[in-house]
């Protein structure tokens, strides 16, 4: 096997899945950055979600975040509220204009998803995701 085929099929799924959810955002008139539609869909999954949420999940640095949550609160996607766990940070919500936003985001990666899947069976997509998390642990470690 070629010494790069892993880095560069790796490099080939996430550059054409980028490719993809893009082109699928704009062909719905979303224009929006990966930071934006990566924060909508996680603060979406998550009931209770704050910056500091946000920076560790992505591993970024605050003052990005920062300026990433202020930017979607301008834009009525998020509203902030005070945390009654911890009186320091505040809990991020999406707004409605944000919760359907957030929602032509998941129906945009599902439509990619299938067609990323079309063809490959069960066994084949549960090999891949169990290759890749292993790929992903040993670059952690």
């Amino acid at each position: 096997m070629d010494k790069n085929a892993v880095s560069e099929a790796v490099f080939n799924i996430v550059h054409s899945y980028k490719h993809a959810i893009r082109g699928e955002l704009q062909a719905q008139n979303i224009a929006l950055n990966g930071m934006h539609v990566r924060c909508l869909s996680f603060i979406d999954k998550r009931k209770q979600c704050t910056a500091n949420d946000i920076v560790q999940h992505f591993a970024r640095d605050k003052a990005q975040v920062a300026r990433l949550v202020k930017e979607m609160i301008s834009n009525d996607w998020l509203v902030k509220s005070p945390n009654p766990e911890d009186k320091r940070s505040q809990l991020l919500s999406l707004t409605e204009q944000g919760i359907a936003l957030s929602q032509q985001i998941s129906n945009a990666q599902q439509k990619i998803q299938d067609k990323m899947q079309q063809d490959l069976s069960e066994q084949e997509l549960e090999m891949f995701v169990t290759v890749m998390d292993k790929l992903a642990r040993n670059l952690i470690r």
